[in-house]
């Protein structure tokens, strides 16, 4: 996710002593689950972790609606009740199934024997228009007819170019309901490329994941007493992002407008995302990323500065972002951890090694060797070419001079870090392994 698991542990530990034991554990268990909700669990854990340490917070307490919204904050004369969420293009991406294309026909290539990679996948689309604006739609198969589109309509053709030894095999498609041009070159192996049309850039203000948000959340605030708000925490959102910069995009600013003047139930509208940047020169040093905030208040509300004070204190009590948003909700979705330091090493002299505590625990329970070089998805690596490991040349020429670990120490990292270090010091020539002088 776009935090690291070990600061989502503490703050969980920490919350315990100021919310209900059992809020905190269903917290966790969404936290464990993988899918598009992680991502909402874990904004709502920093935000309330963050408030915790502010002023006096209490959570999903009853209105007199009955409702029970995830914040009621109170600092002084500020009284406020918010609900976290988290906004995503994922329905986008549902309409406009790219990605499970692309993996249909990775895996159709499996099937013809044809090596991993070297796919070329072009997507054109067309716009629609509708009385509220234009949004554009990628030329593709529904959904739920790709697996029946790839067997039936890809596979023969490419099945058929294989037999008559047609290289690099070519499809295009192009009617009224799907436009593709696939270009397989086996040679090209392991990579791939792919071309489409931007159909998350939001054009219409209140037709958008971020208003949608926004509207659901709405609802849960109508009849709350004091300064209402709704803090979005960004899914993998371009309409949170600076990712497009179209002509025709609608603002944040414009969306959150349209927003309160739909909605007067509500007062501010924070919204949470991720920067990134990169400083220095070739070769460039690894990006910096930080939290970001943008605070929208109603006009009239005449609270903005003590918002402003309160939210910058809070995000001060959030982790180090580990990765942006795009990338963190694609892990979220996934039932497996992140990789630790898994392929990184390094060696001082001929004697000491230095490897990821992770790896090396699982090269010593027979999970994988050092010849993987930190592969996540090892039987699939292990398909490519092997490219030589250094660490294990170092390690094997220690071993056959005789020279065994004399130390083993792990070397602890911090919350921010996914992993730890084991550091191995070969010592002098053992005559148990070796000729005795």
């Amino acid at each position: 996710m776009i935090y690291r698991r070990r600061a989502l542990q503490r703050r969980l530990d920490e919350i315990r002593g100021v919310l209900d034991g059992e809020a905190v554990d269903k917290l966790a268990e969404r936290l464990n689950r993988a899918g598009k909700d992680r991502v909402a669990a874990m904004w709502e854990l920093v935000v309330l972790h963050g408030l915790s340490k502010c002023g006096h917070l209490q959570n999903e307490v009853a209105l007199a609606s009955q409702r029970r919204p995830d914040i009621l904050f109170k600092r002084g004369t500020l009284r406020m009740i918010a609900d976290v969420t988290a906004a995503s293009d994922e329905g986008l991406d549902k309409d406009n199934p790219y990605d499970e294309l692309s993996q249909l026909i990775e895996a159709a290539k499996n099937k013809l024997k044809l090596p991993i990679g070297g796919l070329d996948l072009r997507v054109r689309s067309k716009h629609e228009s509708t009385q509220r604006g234009v949004r554009t739609v990628l030329l593709l198969p529904p959904r739920g007819k790709l697996q029946e589109f790839v067997s039936q309509t890809i596979v023969p053709q490419l099945r058929e170019q294989m037999t008559a030894g047609k290289y690099p095999l070519r499809i295009s498609i192009d009617d009224d309901d799907v436009g593709l041009d696939i270009t397989i070159d086996p040679t090209k192996s392991p990579y791939s490329s792919a071309g489409f049309a931007t159909y998350d850039v939001p054009k219409i203000k209140d037709r958008n994941p971020l208003y949608s948000a926004l509207k659901a959340k709405a609802v849960q605030l109508r009849g709350a007493d004091g300064i209402t708000g709704v803090i979005v925490g960004d899914g993998d959102c371009v309409s949170l992002s600076s990712r497009s910069a179209n002509w025709d995009r609608v603002s944040t600013e414009q969306i959150v407008a349209e927003f309160f003047r739909q909605f007067s139930s509500v007062d501010f509208v924070l919204l949470l995302s991720v920067n990134e940047s990169r400083h220095g020169v070739i070769p460039y040093p690894p990006p910096v990323r930080q939290n970001d905030a943008s605070l929208f208040v109603r006009e009239g509300c005449g609270v903005q500065p003590e918002l402003t004070s309160l939210f910058q204190e809070m995000i001060k009590h959030f982790p180090t972002p580990a990765m942006m948003p795009v990338n963190g909700a694609r892990r979220a979705r996934e039932d497996s951890y992140d990789l630790g330091h898994h392929g990184g090493y390094s060696m001082s002299g001929s004697n000491v090694v230095r490897l990821g505590l992770r790896e090396f625990t699982e090269i010593f329970a027979g999970l994988r060797s050092l010849q993987d070089n930190g592969a996540k998805h090892i039987e699939a690596a292990r398909k490519l070419p092997q490219e030589p490991n250094h660490l294990q040349a170092v390690v094997l020429r220690n071993l056959m001079e005789g020279r065994l670990p004399e130390s083993i120490e792990v070397i602890k990292t911090d919350e921010e870090d996914n992993d730890d270090w084991v550091e191995i010091r070969f010592g002098k020539i053992d005559p148990a392994i070796a000729p005795l002088r």
